[in-house]
């Protein structure tokens, strides 16, 4: 007797700019799914997944304005998980990377394992890696702390100014009610924020807002700007601030004395780690 095929779910990135930025391997579960749900921001992201598999329907349209971003997600996760307790080979596609700022991914992977199905989650190019290449940093240089905007009002964060501050969608900058789709209502989250990056940096710090390019013919935006004017600044709902670090901290010299090195032994070792794989 035949048995109902049992579902499976993988959750696989597209990239930040889709042509060129999908892996092969990708590509190949988007192209023998039984049904693609996407997350994706643009048309031509979309129009790029919808011909690898006709059988593609968005997530897209369970956001609407002034419904709390929480709800939409919860029922992101019900479609996709559904869809896999009805038997098909489901892939889930989000741009960029899928496990980055993608809570209905987390949520469908756990509850489908957690219902006794095959999940796995692919890698994808996110937002932080075109960051990367684009602003020519790299982040084992002087340390990175990374941040929700909007998180590290609201929490007791600390910032280690010797360190580079990436903090990620400040259009949405003490924005709480998650039903907001635009970056309108961003100047008294920025006005805070400029207070407490002033009590770690001096005025005319350099900062940078950084948008990924999406699109394949399209360059990221980079705007630098010193910290005082980082209040009247635009950003969009795909911004990201980030703090270059002010250089190296002083070393420890007690710590290197217990153990048995010179500053000189260990400027060597700096200088040589850089290169290493």
């Amino acid at each position: 007797m035949e048995t109902a095929q049992k579902g499976s779910l993988i959750i696989v990135g597209t990239g930040i700019s889709v042509a060129g930025q999908m892996t092969l391997l990708a590509k190949s579960y988007i192209e023998n799914a039984d049904i693609v749900f996407m997350g994706i921001m643009n048309k031509v992201g979309e129009h790029a997944v919808q011909t690898l598999n006709p059988n593609t329907h968005t997530l897209d349209d369970l956001y609407k304005e002034g419904k709390s971003r929480a709800v939409t997600y919860a029922e992101m996760a019900d479609r996709i998980v559904q869809a896999v307790i009805d038997g098909n080979r489901v892939c889930a596609a989000f741009y960029g990377h899928p496990g980055v700022f993608v809570s209905p991914s987390h949520e469908a992977l756990k509850r489908v394992k957690r219902l006794g199905f095959e999940a796995k989650m692919l890698p994808g190019v996110s937002a932080e890696d075109c960051l990367i290449a684009d602003l020519g940093i790299d982040p084992s240089k002087f340390g990175c702390q990374s941040y929700e905007a909007t998180q590290f009002l609201f929490r007791d964060y600390r910032i280690d100014p010797y360190m580079t501050q990436i903090i990620w969608q400040i259009g949405l900058v003490g924005e709480a009610t998650l039903s907001v789709l635009n970056a309108s209502h961003a100047a008294p989250g920025l006005a805070m924020l400029a207070a407490i990056l002033r009590e770690n940096y001096p005025k005319e710090h350099e900062l940078i807002l950084y948008e990924a390019a999406t699109l394949p013919l399209c360059e990221p935006k980079i705007q630098k700007f010193p910290l005082s004017e980082l209040e009247s600044i635009q950003p969009s709902l795909i911004s990201t601030l980030v703090v270059p670090a002010l250089g190296l901290p002083e070393y420890r010299h007690d710590r290197l004395t217990k153990l048995g090195l010179t500053q000189q032994q260990v400027t060597q070792y700096r200088s040589t780690s850089q290169n290493r794989r």
